[in-house]
């Protein structure tokens, strides 16, 4: 145990994994990809109907947006893509009618970015009910627990995304 501020310990971190821990964690991950596409349907039936050239990648908007209008530079930082990326993104929904953009009235450089009125509670649905679902699972864990899930998750997504960088440099 190490010390830390305040008095309390904490275990110390190991950085070997070994073949067991990989293992067990490494079917796991596509099992959880499969889980959630199972359970949920990966678009809205409605939004379904005119998705046309859309795809997967733009839910991700959907969801940064339902907690509320956001900047094309937020959703960038929220999504971890570019501004270009993002305002790709933002323009191809918005010429589908799922989103609006609007000028910021205090920063006429910024474009505030909103769920089409047409589509909000769809994407509301699908947001909550995903939501309801991963409460459920979190619910078994106590709070430690779940921030070492959160830190976990973290460093799976972070090594994956650097592999793929790497990958594709």
């Amino acid at each position: 145990m190490t010390q830390r501020k305040g008095g309390a310990t904490e275990a110390p971190v190991s950085s070997t994994v070994t073949d067991a821990e990989l293992a067990e964690i490494a079917p796991l991950l596509p099992s959880l990809i499969h889980a959630i596409h199972k359970v949920e349907p990966r678009v809205p039936p409605i939004l379904k109907r005119s998705w046309g050239a859309l795809g997967e990648r733009h839910m991700r908007v959907f969801i940064a947006l339902s907690s509320g209008q956001q900047s094309v530079g937020q959703l960038s930082t929220q999504l971890g893509v570019t501004l270009s990326t993002a305002s790709l993104l933002v323009g191809e929904l918005s010429r589908a009618g799922f989103v609006v953009r609007t000028e910021d009235p205090n920063d006429r450089r910024r474009t505030i970015v909103d769920i089409s009125p047409e589509y909000s509670q769809e994407v509301s649905d699908f947001v909550a009910g995903r939501a309801r679902l991963l409460r459920t699972a979190l619910e078994q864990l106590e709070p430690r627990e779940r921030a070492a899930l959160v830190k976990g998750l973290r460093a799976v997504v972070a090594a994956f995304e650097s592999g793929a960088a790497a990958a594709s440099g």
